[in-house]
């Protein structure tokens, strides 16, 4: 694994950890169409971009 590759990987754990703690998910388009990696979601099902 490269370098990017190690940076990319730590940078959505990151926002994993993040999110959890703040009580909310990360969701990851099967498509990318609009240059989205990741998605947040609350418990209710509202999205967060």
């Amino acid at each position: 694994m490269d370098i990017n590759q190690q940076k990319e990987q730590f940078s959505i754990t990151y926002l994993r950890a993040i999110s959890a703690v703040a009580g909310y998910s990360l969701y990851r388009p099967e498509v990318d169409n609009d240059s989205v990696d990741l998605g947040i979601v609350t418990r209710g099902g509202d999205v967060l971009v």
